[in-house]
C-alpha cells in the first residue's frame, strides 16, 4: 500500500472518528429501571417518541380502551343525551355502580368511564352512541365498536384491534404502548375529554366518584390519566402531565400493583432530562415559575382565600456556592417566604424533590450558612422577628436556643407561652384554641403542632396544566418545610399594630404561624423567610411591605 494511500485511510478513520459521535450521541442519562413490559414516552407537543421499550407491540391493553371509547362518544353522541341502563350492560368487574332501568345523561357516563373506569358505563355507551339508547341492542354495540376501529385506521394506529368498548381480556383485543400515547395525543385536542380525563371527582345524577388515578396525589404537574388492569395486561397506565410549557404522554402496560405509580413517575422524570434539559437561569426561571404558578397564582388572582406558599420574587435566578454541586454553584431564587432551588441541573430526580428549598430556617436559628452537604460558614443567629410585626423581640436567635429543648407529650394541649427573654410559661387558657403536640420524629426529636399537621395535609385548587383542580398542596410536604426542629411556642406580637396571641413552630426550611385572629384561610402562614435570609447575609433592616391588609 502506498504511503498516500495510508494517509488518506488514517484521515478517513479520523473523520470516522469525529463524525460518528455526532450521528449516534451517547443518551445523558440510562433508561429507568421500571417493571412495566413496554412503555413509551411522547412529547405531546409534536409527536416525538422520546423513548420506549417494547412500545409497538400489540398487547392486550384492558381498561386504557377507554380514551377511544370516550373519543368516539363525544365525536359521535350528544351529551345531554339521556340512556335508560339495561341489565346486558352491568358487566361486572370494575364498576361505576350503575343499576338497571337508571336513566342517566350520556356525560355522566363518560365521566363513570373516564374516572372509574366502568365497564358498565362502557356497554351502555357503546349501546346508545351505536343507535339503541333505551333497550338492549347488540348490535348497536357493535356498530360502536366498529367506528373505534375505523377511528383507530384513521389515525395510522396500525397495532391496535378492538372487540369490545371496555377492555376486558378477549382475543383479537389489543394495541400498543406507542398506538395509546398516540391516541392520547388525538383525544387532547378535545377540551371536553381533557376535563373529564382530568376531573378528580364527579358529582350529578346522583353519582360521586372519584377519579382511580392516584399519580396526580404524589407527582406534581399531572394533567389526566388513565389506569387499567386484567389479568393479560397486567397493571396499565397512561399519564399526561405538564410542565413549564412542556407537556408529556406515557404509556406503561404489563406492570404491577407494586410498581405501576412509581413507574410511571420514574418514566415521567426521564422524560423531563430529555425535553426540558435545565441548563442555566433561564431555563431554572421557566421552572421556578412553573412552580410558583401551581400554588401561588390562584392566591394572587384571588381564585382561592388561602396563604401564600412562595409570596412574591424577590430576586432574580443567581448562582449561589454549594460544595457539591456541579461546577460548585447552583441555581437558586428568593421568594418573599422561601428559596427554590437546583443543585444538580443535569440530574434526573424525582419531580417532588426536583426543586428543593435549603434548610433558611435552620440557618437562621443556628447562624450556620450551609455551602455545602457537610460545609458551613459561621454566622450569628439572625436577630430578626420571626412572627408579627417587622422589630419585635422574638427572634430566630431566641428561638434558636430552644432547639434542644424536649418535646411536648403527644395529644397534650400546646399551652406554652414563650416570652421575650427566652422564659417559657403556662397559659392554661391558650388551650381553648385546641391546638396539641404531635408525636416527635426521630430526625429532630420535635412533633409538628396539630394546627400544622392538618394544614399541610390539606387539598385545595392548584393549577394543572390550564384548570384548576383540586390536588395536595404539598407533595410531600417535608420537600416545602422540612422537619421541625423547634416545638411550637405561643407569644404575644403585633400583628399589622394589633397584639395578638401567635403560635409560632420552625422547621428546617421554613417557620409556620397560627393566628387564631385571622380570617379562616390566612390563620396559618408561611414567614417571610426570603426575605429574612436575604437580610440576614447582608446584614440589613428587615421591613416587610403590607398587601391587601397582611403581610406576606
Amino acid at each position: 500500500m502506498s504511503s498516500m494511500a495510508v494517509r488518506v485511510l488514517r484521515l478517513i478513520a479520523l473523520v470516522v472518528l469525529l463524525v460518528v459521535p455526532a450521528l449516534c450521541p451517547m443518551p445523558l442519562h440510562a433508561k429507568p429501571d421500571v417493571v412495566a413490559r413496554h412503555w413509551v414516552i411522547l412529547d405531546a407537543t409534536n409527536g416525538r417518541v422520546v423513548a420506549e421499550q417494547a412500545a409497538r407491540q400489540p398487547v392486550a391493553i384492558a381498561s386504557l380502551t377507554k380514551v377511544m371509547t370516550a373519543l368516539v362518544a363525544l365525536e359521535r353522541g350528544q351529551l345531554d343525551e339521556t340512556v335508560t341502563i339495561v341489565p346486558e350492560d352491568l358487566v361486572g368487574e370494575s364498576s361505576a355502580g350503575l343499576r338497571a332501568g337508571q336513566t342517566v345523561t350520556l356525560r355522566t357516563l363518560l365521566y363513570g368511564l373516564l374516572l372509574r373506569s366502568g365497564n358498565d358505563a362502557a356497554m351502555a355507551i357503546a349501546r346508545a352512541v351505536g343507535g339503541s339508547p333505551h333497550q338492549e341492542d347488540p348490535v348497536a354495540r357493535a356498530r360502536f365498536v366498529g367506528w373505534m376501529n375505523a377511528k383507530a385506521a384513521a389515525l395510522g394506529l396500525d397495532q391496535t384491534h378492538f372487540r369490545n368498548p371496555h377492555g376486558l381480556d378477549e382475543p383479537g383485543h389489543a394495541s400498543s404502548a406507542l398506538d395509546l400515547a398516540r391516541l392520547t395525543r388525538f383525544a387532547l385536542d378535545d377540551p371536553r375529554f381533557v376535563a373529564m380525563f382530568g376531573a378528580g371527582t364527579y358529582e350529578g345524577e346522583g353519582f360521586n366518584w372519584q377519579h382511580t388515578n392516584r399519580l396526580p396525589d404524589r407527582y406534581p404537574g399531572v394533567i389526566g390519566g388513565k389506569t387499567g388492569w386484567t389479568d393479560d395486561a397486567g397493571l396499565c397506565l397512561i399519564e399526561v402531565a405538564e410542565r413549564a410549557g412542556h407537556q408529556l404522554i406515557v404509556v406503561l402496560l404489563g406492570s404491577t400493583f407494586e410498581a405501576w405509580y412509581e413507574d410511571a413517575a420514574q418514566l415521567l422524570d426521564y422524560g423531563w432530562t430529555l425535553v426540558d434539559p435545565i441548563e442555566g437561569p433561564e431555563d431554572a426561571a421557566r421552572l421556578f415559575q412553573w412552580w410558583w404558578r401551581r400554588t401561588d397564582d390562584p392566591v394572587a388572582s384571588g381564585l382561592v382565600e388561602r396563604s401564600w406558599l412562595w409570596g412574591r420574587a424577590v430576586g432574580p435566578v443567581e448562582w449561589e456556592p454549594y460544595r457539591e454541586a456541579p461546577g460548585g454553584q447552583r441555581l437558586v431564587q428568593y421568594f418573599e417566604k422561601g428559596r427554590m432551588e437546583l443543585t444538580d441541573l443535569a440530574a434526573p430526580v424525582d419531580a417532588r424533590w426536583r426543586v428543593t428549598g435549603g434548610r433558611l430556617a435552620w440557618e437562621l436559628l443556628t447562624g450556620f450558612r450551609q455551602v455545602g452537604d457537610d460545609t458551613f460558614v459561621p454566622r450569628a443567629p439572625a436577630a430578626i422577628a420571626v412572627a408579627g410585626d417587622p422589630g419585635n423581640p422574638y427572634t430566630y436567635a431566641l428561638l434558636g436556643r430552644l432547639l434542644a429543648r424536649p418535646a411536648g407529650a403527644a395529644g397534650q394541649p400546646v399551652t406554652a407561652q414563650l416570652l421575650p427573654d427566652g422564659t417559657i410559661v403556662e397559659r392554661p387558657e391558650l388551650e381553648v384554641f385546641g391546638v396539641q403536640y404531635g408525636t416527635p420524629f426521630a430526625e429532630t426529636g420535635h412533633g409538628i403542632a396539630s394546627v400544622f399537621a392538618e394544614w399541610v395535609e390539606g387539598r385545595g385548587p392548584v393549577w394543572a396544566g390550564d384548570r384548576l383542580r383540586e390536588e395536595p398542596l404539598f407533595t410531600p410536604w417535608v420537600t416545602l418545610l422540612g422537619y421541625p426542629v423547634t416545638e411550637p411556642y405561643w407569644v404575644r406580637v403585633p400583628v399589622n399594630g394589633v397584639e395578638q396571641d401567635v403560635l409560632v413552630q420552625c422547621f428546617e426550611r421554613r417557620c409556620l404561624t397560627f393566628t387564631p385572629g385571622n380570617p379562616l384561610g390566612w390563620r396559618v402562614e408561611m414567614g417571610n423567610i426570603g426575605v429574612h435570609y436575604r437580610a440576614w447575609l447582608a446584614g440589613a433592616i428587615v421591613v416587610c411591605a403590607p398587601i391587601a391588609g397582611r403581610y406576606l
